[in-house]
């Protein structure tokens, strides 16, 4: 049997296919077994012996396998195992015997006919030798993990036995400690209703906490990582354990997490032990708790505590409250906010009311870490009062206090738009306020305050989302903004941040900043030619960034007289600078400068793009540490009988993100505007610069896959333009490329973001190729296949342990980042719908009208339940008429969702049944009274002006799919009333139609109501109120026809308008 065995370990396949055969022949005989077992116990070569006891826990997996042994053999066996297991000194062998013993346990417990094995665990835990002890236990947590549910009998003697381990103890972060944890976690699954293990793990709570902690430094990560899966265990299975020591289990994480010395790993796991539903509330209170707490920095002034950092900065630096507030920050972004949004606000408000600074501090950081996590949930309910609580903590006289406020502010400006742009009357003067108090105590003092950061953060973000409402605020924005970038001022920092200030302000505003256009450059061209040795230098790239914002939204034609000259500085610094922050600003630079002078720039094409390549290339990135220690070697549960018992050293490489990396993500971002705005020169380096930028696809950093991402789908946009066949076969390569490898990053990427942008390049390559997208074999598969995956939350970047809880069925609501995900998976699905033909698409529509629909009833969120009804509405179009099969089904679902209490879903709805009609057509025929009536009564109750406009837009769709089945004598009247649309204006293109299609007929009605007609048509092409090319066509004919034909009515509809209207009209009717 020794000969066979060894057969299997022979790097040759023929001698493994022969040795596999030869057992199997064995296995035909009942002396196989025993002789497996006298292999274990008797061989000299420790992977034979290793592999004979895995072949036996295989062999003998089954039950029924091993009562066909002779009882006296099993019981030799038995015998035979435990004592192997004595003696065998090599810990993977080892292991393989632990593993077998628990195997045959599993078999033997239900009828009590092993009591031996764990008389002989007892003894070995009861000896004093320590390395009996540590065996004991060490079998134990390995049997225990093979099977759990055959010790429930033996619960009460566990008890005795791990209370008795944890006192003799010598050492904390002993094996014999680990082996009992190990234990413990196996078996928390079996403890509910055992009220005595139930106390026993309460009382030993503290004392695993401190093993667990007295591990943090140990070189063995998997170690500590799963003695943390004991709590994560215990939160799912025995809530009632942790809850009463929920702070010491927050601040052993907290500890854990924030110990510089700690591996990544078992942070990570530390802070993910806390994010567990049933911990939410207790957490949130220990959280706020922590963060209420005064700093304990060095210096001890009030400048040095405020200026921890909140939410990044150097992981080394981190403090209690920057990790508290970070774990409130994953609560918020991973709990669905109607659970968390009440415990947050029941906490936020006795604080700030009271009289405790530190604890307002933390209500304002509180309320800061909900915006991005929850924030549909805020803008719908609570915008206002919790704006006017952060206003309030503005005005703090506490620096501690205010800096935590403003912070909220910038939170609020970032995530809460567009509402929060309503209040920027109130907002941006108190804003300017506080920045024009720190200006003088910048001048009195000759310091800069903490809270200076956080006032441009909430400037900066609220000029990013005001756009053109901004310009009333502008005149005085700018004046303390050039203040901040005065050459004369020593303050590097507030220079910087006025740089940054003034590009959110122009991509606000675009050629709204002409006015102070000239100064900037002024100022800019006293930075860009610095003396290298002053300090000025030093914001070099700052400046060159804000140029570069300037060169692409002032206007092209306001900044091509400087583009020549600014291309020039860009390429000097390319050519002579080796700094990678300057160089990242020179590529940004001449990116802007793509859009400015599009095929101009080509003549410097040739060195920009090698330039480019070589820092894409370039592997001053990151630094490769590699991990040499000795494995485990840990066999697998169901390892191959061929497999190789080599165990590789794994290679750990970690990323050490520096500038270089910032350079190589601006370099591969330039290289998508050169794509994009340069055109045809860019050509001769596409394939060169595909192949590089698809390398960095794996890197480590997911901005920097989501620029690859970014810039690849712009590559192949680009080849689509070549009308040639070459280009055609390099689009098909591209797209063989890149389908693949974004089904990947779909399914295996970790980070949210990154997964949304592959999605949104589906959808973007879908819309913009259509079927040419599908034409590489497999791509319809991968496409729609990672959308699916997506809908049933099977992805890693949906990672359970960041769900809900529960059972993780459909009736689990998402968390807000979770649902967008969602929904950049149903943008997916009508793109995709259009790219192929209806009958094609009929075969994926059952899928997804189940996993979509389900998504719509009442248990949802609000988003949610919109999504899927615009996902679906969408989904007419390429259904056609296949929509013959489910009108049924449709029809009940778009009645439902009209009834819906939410504006946007019932909005959605009626968009949808409008698409069913219009694309449905002979089969929505019979369905017509009852869509009327339906229709007539909503129209009566709605108060919600975009949903009236779907009413009308429908209505309008029902005219064109068979006017002859609406009743136009008293429908028209009724729809005329409802016109012009107020704010969907997308549905014009139905009523233009509606209208053009009824005057083609010549129906009676409509002659009855020309006037009104005509006052619409001409509205709607005065207001520009057309959603595309054609419809704004078919509206300039109809108006021509109409006063062509009707010039009476036409004229006093016209001069009924108004001048403007009317000025419109007769240049329209003059060319």
């Amino acid at each position: 049997m020794e000969a066979i065995v060894a057969k299997l370990l022979v790097p040759n396949s023929k001698t493994i296919e022969q040795g596999t055969k030869e057992l199997k022949d064995a296995f035909k005989k009942p002396e196989a077994v025993p002789a497996l077992c006298d292999v274990v116990v008797g061989s000299s070569n420790a992977e034979i012996r290793q592999t004979a006891a895995v072949l036996l826990r295989r062999r003998l997996g089954k039950k029924s396998h091993w009562n066909r042994v002779e009882p006296e053999v099993r019981k030799r066996i038995k015998q035979g195992m435990l004592q192997a297991l004595v003696n065998e000194n090599v810990k993977t062998v080892k292991n393989a015997i632990a593993q077998f013993i628990g195997i045959l346990g599993k078999h033997e417990f239900p009828n009590n006919t092993w009591p031996e094995v764990l008389q002989f665990i007892h003894t070995l835990c009861g000896s004093n030798n320590p390395l009996d002890k540590e065996l004991g236990m060490y079998a134990l947590s390995i049997m225990t993990e093979i099977s759990k549910d055959s010790y429930i009998i033996h619960l009460e003697s566990f008890a005795m036995l791990f209370n008795t381990t944890f006192n003799s103890l010598t050492a904390l972060n002993c094996d014999l400690a680990y082996y009992t944890v190990l234990t413990m976690k196996h078996l928390v699954p079996i403890i509910a209703g055992h009220q005595q293990m139930t106390t026993l793990y309460y009382n030993l709570l503290p004392r695993i906490l401190e093993i667990i902690n007295a591990y943090t430094l140990d070189s063995n990560s998997k170690k500590e990582c799963e003695m943390l899966e004991l709590l994560e265990e215990l939160i799912e299975c025995a809530i009632n354990v942790i809850v009463p020591h929920i702070r010491l289990v927050v601040e052993v994480c907290l500890s854990i997490g924030g110990n510089k010395e700690a591996s990544d790993e078992v942070k990570i796991k530390a802070i993910g032990a806390m994010q567990k539903e049933h911990l939410i509330e207790p957490i949130i209170d220990a959280m706020i708790k922590v963060m209420s707490q005064k700093p304990n920095l060095e210096g001890g002034d009030n400048e040095t505590i405020d200026a921890e950092d909140y939410y990044q900065g150097d992981p080394d630096e981190y403090t209690p409250t920057t990790i508290a507030t970070q774990t409130l920050d994953m609560i918020a972004l991973h709990v669905p906010p109607e659970k968390v949004i009440p415990v947050f606000l029941s906490r936020i408000e006795p604080a700030i009311q009271g009289n405790d600074l530190y604890a307002q501090k933390a209500a304002y950081l509180a309320i800061a870490v909900l915006a991005e996590g929850c924030s549909e949930y805020i803008r719908k309910k609570y915008l206002e009062p919790l704006l006017k609580c952060v206003c309030g903590g503005i005005t703090s006289s506490n620096l501690s206090v205010r800096n935590a406020a403003l912070f909220a502010l910038g939170q609020f400006a970032e995530h809460l738009q567009p509402e929060i742009s309503q209040y920027a009357a109130e907002l941006l003067p108190v804003l300017f306020e506080h920045l024009s108090d720190i200006y003088k105590q910048v001048q009195t003092e000759g310091s800069l305050p903490s809270s200076l950061d956080r006032i441009f953060y909430a400037l900066e973000t609220f000029c990013e989302n005001l756009d053109k409402g901004l310009e009333p605020y502008l005149p005085t924005l700018m004046d303390r903004l050039f203040t901040a970038l005065d050459p004369n001022h020593w303050s590097m920092q507030l220079k910087k941040m006025g740089f940054d200030a003034v590009s959110s302000a122009a991509s606000a505003v675009k050629e709204g900043m002409l006015p102070y256009f000239p100064r900037i450059l002024e100022i800019i061209n006293i930075y860009v030619n610095a003396d290298p040795t002053s300090e000025n230098f030093h914001v070099l790239c700052d400046a060159l960034d804000c140029l570069a914002v300037i060169a692409q939204t002032i206007g092209n034609d306001n900044f091509r007289p400087l583009a020549q000259e600014t291309l020039q500085l860009g390429l000097r610094i390319l050519d002579n600078s080796t700094d990678p922050d300057n160089r990242r600003a020179a590529y940004a630079l001449v990116g802007a400068l793509a859009v400015v002078l599009k095929e101009e720039l080509s003549p410097v094409l040739p060195n920009v793009v090698e330039q480019m390549i070589g820092t894409i290339q370039n592997d001053k990135d990151g630094v490769d540490l590699y991990d040499d220690s000795e494995s485990d070697n840990e066999f697998e549960e169901d390892i191959e009988i061929a497999s190789s018992t080599t165990d590789d050293s794994e290679q750990c490489k970690y990323m050490v993100e520096n500038s270089y990396v910032d350079e190589k993500e601006q370099a591969c971002r330039t290289l998508k505007e050169l794509c994009a705005n340069v055109g045809a020169p860019f050509l001769p380096f596409l394939e060169k610069s595909f192949q590089e930028v698809f390398k960095l696809l794996n890197f480590p950093q997911d901005d920097m896959r989501k620029a690859a991402v970014d810039t690849l789908q712009e590559f192949c946009l680009m080849l689509n333009k070549v009308n040639t066949e070459e280009g055609k076969q390099g689009l098909y390569r591209a797209l063989q490329m890149l389908i693949p490898k974004c089904a990947e990053i779909i399914r295996a990427d970790e980070e949210r973001q990154v997964v949304m942008c592959a999605l949104d390049a589906y959808a973007n390559l879908l819309e913009e190729l259509k079927g040419e997208v599908l034409v590489g074999e497999g791509h319809r598969e991968a496409i729609m296949n990672c959308v699916i995956d997506v809908l049933n939350l099977k992805t890693a970047c949906q990672d359970a342990d960041l769900e809900t809880g529960g059972d993780g069925g459909e009736e689990e609501t998402e968390a807000e980042q979770d649902e967008l995900l969602l929904e950049y998976a149903g943008d997916v699905i009508p793109k995709f719908g259009k790219a192929i033909q209806p009958d094609d698409f009929a075969l994926y529509f059952p899928n997804i009208l189940t996993l979509v629909g389900n998504r719509t009833k009442k248990r949802n969120s609000e988003s949610q339940r919109s999504f899927s009804y615009g996902t679906l509405a969408e989904c007419m179009q390429p259904l056609g008429l296949y929509i013959n099969k489910y009108i049924e089904q449709l029809m009940k679902l778009w009645f439902a969702g009209a009834k819906d209490s939410s504006d946007e879903v019932r909005n959605n709805s009626i968009y949808g049944l409008g698409e069913m009609v219009l694309h449905g057509r002979e089969c929505v025929f019979p369905y017509y009274p009852d869509i009327l009536q339906a229709l007539s009564t909503l129209a009566t109750k709605e108060s919600h002006v975009g949903t009236l406009d779907n009413i009308c837009g429908a209505l309008a769709k029902l005219i064109i799919a068979n006017s002859s089945l609406v009743p136009l004598e008293q429908v028209f009247p009724a729809f005329m009333e409802r016109l012009p649309l107020r704010e969907d204006f997308q549905e014009n293109e139905a009523v233009v139609k509606c209208f053009y299609g009824l005057y083609q007929q010549g129906n009676v009605v409509l002659r009855q109501h020309l006037e009104g007609v005509i006052k619409v048509i001409a509205h709607i092409y005065a207001n520009q109120q057309t959603s595309n090319d054609e419809t704004k066509q078919i509206v300039m004919e109809f108006l021509k026809i109409m006063n062509r034909d009707f010039s009476q009515e036409f004229a006093n509809a016209a001069n009924s308008l108004g001048p403007t209207v009317t000025e419109s009209l007769q240049k329209l009717l003059s060319t």
